[in-house]
């Protein structure tokens, strides 16, 4: 009686394994990775304002997509390249209709363990539509190959989780709400506009970045750093639009100048004083925020 029965056991999960493995098949056979191609490809134009330009694409096994020498670009900013962006696809929750992606990029093929941001996106349809979530973290960015023109040194941890509530049917307001946390070492920022076609550098050792966004605004929670050229704390909000660097900045500064913004202050005619600490506004978008000493 006990051998019949493991016997029948074992045949009734061979025969599940096999179903599954079919299903499995058809599944990486049917499923529509062309038409999510394309879907990722606009969102991030959407959502970058950039025009995202892929060299290589391919199908990854067991089933997700695999970008190869993505550069992203826009007119007045320098190129961003990419080496690697991979998305995997959760099976389950793709069988269920929905989308979870599993999202490994990669900025540089010589250093495979830097350079990296991992992320899991999920949403209730392969249209996107509906509420999209993002959780993820970045590792040993380098921001001197994001933002080239502002920042000459710098490398950025952090950790992020968003949610977005879209609908392809309506236009409007985005709605949503998370929380982003960063911290860039040994930071060097250049060409920061301070009034008559004046501008100024400032390198800092630390500087840790804390925003909770509830739909389109987002609340600085923490903005601290310190350097050579001295050290400074701030508050204020971010009022996000689409494309991101559109963005509006509005952000309130103390500064506590330092031995090395001293000697740079005077060179430009910049009244300050050593210790003495003195506030500054940051106004504008994201792509050109200025100064107002």
């Amino acid at each position: 009686m006990n051998v019949k029965w493991l016997y029948e056991r074992k045949e009734i999960l061979g025969w599940v394994l096999g179903g599954t493995c079919v299903m499995a098949l058809c599944l990486l056979a049917t499923f529509p990775h062309g038409a999510l191609h394309e879907r990722l490809i606009a969102e991030l134009n959407r959502a970058t304002g950039m025009d995202v330009r892929v060299t290589d694409w391919t199908v990854g096994l067991p089933l997700g997509l695999e970008w190869h020498n993505v550069t992203m670009v826009k007119p007045e900013w320098e190129p961003i390249q990419l080496a690697f962006i991979e998305a995997k696809v959760r099976i389950l929750k793709a069988l269920g209709g929905g989308v979870g992606l599993d999202v490994l990029v990669r900025q540089d093929d010589a250093s495979p363990n830097n350079g990296l941001v991992e992320a899991t996106v999920t949403a209730s349809s392969y249209s996107f539509a509906g509420p999209v979530t993002v959780k993820g973290q970045l590792q040993q960015v380098d921001l001197s190959k994001v933002v080239r023109r502002y920042v000459s040194r710098g490398v950025l941890n952090g950790e992020f989780s968003h949610r977005v509530d879209q609908s392809q049917e309506t236009a409007g307001p985005i709605k949503g709400e998370g929380t982003w946390k960063a911290e860039a070492r040994e930071l060097a920022i250049e060409q920061i506009a301070v009034g008559n076609n004046r501008t100024l550098s400032l390198g800092f050792s630390n500087v840790s970045v804390g925003l909770l966004c509830r739909d389109i605004h987002c609340d600085v929670t923490e903005l601290k750093g310190d350097g050579i050229d001295g050290s400074f704390t701030g508050e204020g909000r971010i009022t996000v639009h689409q494309p991101m660097r559109n963005s509006q900045v509005a952000l309130t500064v103390t500064v506590v100048p330092g031995a090395g913004f001293i000697g740079k202050a005077s060179t430009l005619g910049l009244p300050v004083a050593s210790g003495t600490p003195m506030t500054v506004k940051i106004v504008g978008t994201l792509a050109q925020a200025r100064i107002a000493l």
